[in-house]
């Protein structure tokens, strides 16, 4: 039966073949052979009906391409393409089929030509149908070497005219068709004959067929050809106007480069009309979900360069079309700037971190600039940057921080800021968590001098470098030195022999920071618990 489109008069005589079939396969009388008859008179008048749609189809191609030859051209002549093999095919059918009634009858080709299968009077005769298709050899070839239904036979020769016919009509049509059209004229299969064994085409078409039955089958040939014919020429026709769409509502929309202008640029934007189809919502798509209302709304979870990609869906005139669509945005910090003009300090020495940001500039197009020599500013994991001033910077110098941005592939100074310049403040120094006061000489005693910075947030290491202790016994004044932040034994013994409310002063103390300045804290009093 063939595939595709098929009218419910097509349907019905299939049906009717496929019985008569099966009622051969009984053996039953020879009236079963004159029903394929009326099989055949249907067969006939359909391809009669068959072959008139497709000329209206070639006429309605002249008219339009009348009224437009350069859009039509290219489709009609594909057409004109199609109905040249399809004519080819369905004359060799035909020639082939009153060939065979000619030979099986010994009556002329003209005479077959013109007479109804149901003048036939051996039309019961399926040796001699068999043999005409499946073993005579064509075109001189030699009987010794011939197949049944292989290569130099008629029915050989049909399959491959059939196979070419289907890829040439796939190769004419527009690739977008390719996939919805059904042509039908299977030669693949699977056939198989009474014993349910494989066999090919040729064999299922020809093999033990009479001569009335298997002129029936190549008239339904005709029929599966026109259909397939009519399919194509139908497609290449509606391809003229497959990317028309029809619109109802025609706006003018500004789409603009950018929402945010920067001073001294200019906005730019694009001035479009824009066609609408107010009757049809788009469906938009976007990473697998269909998005409400058609409108993109994405969560800005993730800082940086963004992308995205989705698909719109439309109804069109040759069904459902879909349009692909991407893009991509740039995803900020929420940024909010709070300057304290008296307070805008650099220290020297330390980690001074500072955050840039430019209102509409993505922070991987800015570039921060310092003056002065040596000093730097190192981007930090994260975001932002540690400023770090060198220790030859003179204090007395401010700094100036200038922000540079690229835009439109250029870079653009964006603003400026000064800072002052301040060395970190010294440390104060401690013994075991103390530095002045009352006590005791076990916790005193050989306990290390520590630096400690108070009421300051930025990280600065110090190291004590030397500092002396002195006391007075029995009005007797003695000193001791240390060349580092430990008490000499001396120190050690002096303050385990002391008395209760013996003093003891911590002075000359010297530190050291990781900026190489030398320091000189404050002294430390004790007094002996």
């Amino acid at each position: 039966m063939a595939g595709g489109r098929q009218t419910p008069r097509q349907k019905l005589i299939g049906m009717m073949y496929l019985v008569l079939t099966a009622l051969l396969a009984l053996n039953v009388s020879v009236e079963v052979l004159d029903a394929f008859v009326l099989v055949d008179d249907g067969l006939q008048q359909t391809n009669i009906n068959f072959g008139r749609k497709v000329d209206m189809v070639y006429d309605d191609f002249r008219k339009q391409r009348a009224l437009s030859e350069e859009r039509v051209e290219p489709f009609y002549s594909r057409a004109m393409e199609v109905q040249e093999v399809a004519e080819e095919l369905v004359q060799f059918i035909l020639d082939t089929r009153t060939e065979m009634i000619a030979r099986i009858d010994n009556i002329s080709i003209e005479q077959a030509d013109t007479m109804r299968l149901i003048d036939m009077r051996a039309k019961e005769n399926y040796s001699r149908s068999s043999a005409f298709w499946l073993t005579e050899p064509i075109e001189g070839g030699s009987a010794v070497t011939i197949q049944p239904g292989g290569p130099g036979t008629r029915a050989y020769k049909l399959r491959t005219m059939i196979d070419e016919y289907k890829e040439f009509l796939l190769s004419r049509l527009p690739e977008q068709f390719r996939d919805v059209i059904q042509l039908g004229l299977d030669t693949e299969g699977p056939f198989h004959d009474k014993g349910g064994n494989v066999i090919t085409w040729q064999a299922a078409m020809f093999d033990r067929q009479p001569p009335v039955a298997a002129a029936t089958n190549l008239s339904r040939l005709v029929t599966e050809v026109r259909n397939a014919e009519f399919d194509v020429t139908s497609q290449l026709y509606a391809a003229i106007t497959a990317d028309d769409f029809t619109f109802d509502v025609i706006e003018a929309r500004v789409i603009p480069r950018s929402q945010i202008v920067l001073q001294g640029d200019r906005f730019e934007a694009d001035v479009i009309v824009a066609a609408f189809d107010s009757r049809q919502q788009p469906e938009v798509i976007l990473g697998g979900r269909t998005l409400e209302g058609g409108r993109l709304s994405i969560p800005a979870t993730a800082e940086g360069l963004q992308t995205y990609r989705g698909t719109v869906r439309v109804v069109g005139p040759r069904g459902i079309q879909e349009y692909p669509f991407s893009g991509d945005y740039i995803v900020q910090r929420p940024t909010a700037t709070v300057s304290a003009d008296a307070m805008n300090v650099f220290y020297i020495g330390v980690d001074n971190p500072v955050s840039v940001s430019v209102p509409g500039i993505p922070s991987g197009n800015i570039e921060p600039r310092i003056s002065g020599a040596g000093n730097r500013m190192v981007p930090r994991a994260g975001g932002g940057y540690n400023v770090r001033i060198s220790s030859d910077h003179n204090v007395n110098q401010p700094v100036t921080v200038t922000l540079m941005a690229r835009v439109d592939g250029s870079l653009r100074q964006m603003g400026t800021q000064n800072f002052r310049v301040r060395t970190v403040p010294d440390p104060y120094p401690e013994i075991a968590g103390q530095s002045e006061g009352a006590i005791a000489r076990d916790i005193l005693a050989g306990q290390p001098l520590i630096p400690r910075m108070r009421d300051f947030d930025f990280r600065m290491d110090f190291r004590i470098t030397s500092f002396s202790m002195n006391t007075t016994v029995a009005g007797d004044f003695q000193e001791w030195r240390s060349s580092s932040n430990l008490q000499t034994p001396e120190m050690e013994a002096a303050i385990r022999r002391s008395t209760r409310g013996q003093r003891f002063q911590f002075e000359n103390i010297q530190a050291v920071g990781d900026d190489g300045r030398v320091r000189n804290l404050p002294p430390m009093v004790f007094r002996i618990q």
